[in-house]
């Protein structure tokens, strides 16, 4: 799988190219894979990570910048190298030292707690979303990560098995909401109709509508 830069940053909306390049592997170290496996980097987390800091996640896009350029800018002093340019081995060192928060640079304070701990962090809860939410938002692609857990998708609904305590769902077949989306287009009745007989009320049931409190012989109004 070719990196950001090789692809000239195609459908990247917040990541610079060597951002995007340290994000995606920084994530395939998270969560690792392969073609035949696939992991973080090959399920599009970067993609989810990206759409998301020029959405919903904005709040973030500083501690993304700053935290990126501190991780390289470190791996740059003792490696002589950007992250993402790093051995797989070299990768792993640094990861363990930023969630044992040993990597300096972070943060506004000399002390040694740095919160490289709390940028992993960051980046870590935001891979596991990319690789388990709907391909939708740019992540999980091919439903890969949900296959990976056995996780039937954006049913449109579940029978009476399908809801016993420890059912086994991974036969199911697995459904987006782009899925959900188009069967709603093609079996309306699925979703706006149900079958059996409408639901109805006796009259001797039906409540009375209340009246406005009044004085003694007030008027409701005209004609009242």
């Amino acid at each position: 799988m070719r990196s950001a830069s090789e692809t000239g940053g195609a459908g990247l909306t917040f990541f610079f190219l060597d951002e995007a390049d340290t994000v995606e592997a920084l994530v395939a170290r998270i969560v690792p894979g392969s073609e035949d496996d696939p992991g973080a980097r090959e399920i599009g987390v970067l993609r989810y990570i990206d759409r998301a800091l020029s959405g919903a996640y904005s709040g973030w896009q500083g501690a993304y910048r700053e935290g990126l350029r501190t991780l390289n800018s470190y791996t740059g002093r003792r490696y002589g190298k950007k992250f993402f340019e790093l051995s797989d081995a070299e990768q792993d060192a640094v990861v363990d030292m930023m969630e044992k928060d040993q990597v300096p640079g972070y943060g506004n304070s000399a002390e040694e707690q740095s919160g490289a701990e709390a940028f992993f962090t960051m980046v870590w809860a935001h891979t596991v979303e990319g690789m388990f939410s709907d391909p939708a938002y740019g992540g999980n692609r091919g439903a890969s990560g949900w296959e990976l857990i056995g996780f039937p998708g954006a049913q449109y609904g579940y029978d009476a098995e399908d809801m016993r305590y420890g059912a086994d769902l991974s036969e199911k077949r697995i459904m987006t909401l782009g899925d959900i989306g188009k069967l709603a287009h093609e079996k309306p009745e699925l979703f706006y109709h149900r079958p059996g007989p409408e639901p109805s009320t006796l009259s001797e049931e039906t409540p009375e509508v209340p009246t406005p409190p009044r004085e003694p012989g007030q008027s409701l109004g005209p004609g009242q």
